[in-house]
């Protein structure tokens, strides 16, 4: 009764309360870059799945003793498949990082995984922000996409046609938005990337 007592504000039952309150943790700083509203579902649950190493990369496989024929990187065959490879040392991934990132005009990619994390972590939230994580979480998306075509279809795209791909993904979110809620200095920002 005492936790429903704290749940209630303003004579109003707060789910959220009870349940953290339930569930014991508290809220993942990273979440608000993980779940924010300019990404595509599908890119915030892989971008969630990467976040926690939980992509079934070819170590993951291993460490579950299943048996492949290679535990090399589908795209590159040189090293052994992990996140840290697929996401940040193999080419493709820094050089979309890169080209993202400097579309962006931010670091939207640091370069190790724990970095990575630290960096989700502190984000502030507002227009430029939501726009760095819709496109983090398009680019992580787009190359565990591209990791699963060369795997399966034995097929890659572009570095460029991901990017645009990525770019693509962002100004198809922000043109949701409606000019009327958005302030001037947003829109300036929005209009020098070509989001409006």
């Amino acid at each position: 009764m005492e936790m429903l007592d704290k749940a209630v504000v303003n004579r109003k039952l707060k789910t959220s309360q009870l349940y953290f309150q339930l569930v014991n943790k508290e809220k993942v700083p990273s979440a608000s870059v993980i779940w924010c509203n300019l990404s595509l579902p599908k890119h915030k649950f892989i971008l969630w799945q990467a976040s926690l190493r939980h992509l079934l990369t070819r170590d993951n496989l291993l460490r579950c003793h299943l048996q492949l024929t290679s535990y090399l990187c589908p795209i590159c065959e040189v090293q052994q498949e992990c996140h840290e490879h697929l996401f940040f040392q193999y080419q493709f991934a820094q050089q979309v990082r890169n080209r993202v990132a400097s579309w962006l005009g931010s670091e939207v990619w640091p370069e190790c995984f724990h970095e990575w994390i630290n960096w989700m972590e502190g984000k502030p939230k507002g227009i430029q922000q939501k726009v760095v994580a819709g496109g983090l979480a398009a680019s992580v998306y787009l190359v565990w996409w591209n990791r699963n075509q060369c795997l399966f279809n034995s097929f890659s795209v572009s570095v460029s046609k991901t990017v645009s791909q990525v770019q693509e993904c962002v100004r198809a979110r922000v043109s949701i938005l409606s000019q009327a809620k958005l302030k001037s200095k947003k829109i300036v920002f929005l209009k020098k990337l070509n989001l409006l």
